[in-house]
């Protein structure tokens, strides 16, 4: 025997949706909007939703209008672009040397860089 197990989303209070506008790339609009408004979720004056996005183009834009209350747009830099105080460095390491790397660069730049070693 088959069974189905359900999860209840009618106690959601917040609702939160990183890389928005990756999800629309990839298709998930019809889920997304599905999961908001058919699948027992509270309304959006009962939940707090936030949604995140780098570049957030207009139909990203319009889907925070439907989803969020009291909708609030702010942006960091200018939409669709990098920011231009960011410095972006691909380096080439071996798996043996990441750490060593890693350390290197903190030492020279100190903790106020970011990095992302994969």
């Amino acid at each position: 025997m088959l069974w189905l197990l359900q999860v209840s989303l009618e106690k959601v209070k917040y609702l939160i949706l990183d890389e928005a506008d990756r999800m629309l790339d990839m298709g998930f609009l019809p889920d997304i909007r599905k999961l908001v408004n058919e699948m027992g979720m509270p309304p959006k004056n009962d939940r707090q939703t936030l949604m995140f996005s780098a570049t957030f183009p207009e139909e990203i834009q319009k889907l925070a209008r439907d989803m969020l209350n009291d909708y609030i747009f702010v942006t960091v830099g200018r939409i669709g672009g990098a920011n231009i105080d960011i410095e972006q460095r691909v380096l080439q390491v071996t798996a043996m040397n990441k750490r060593e790397q890693l350390v290197s660069i903190l030492n020279e730049q100190g903790l106020s860089c970011f990095l992302k070693i994969c």
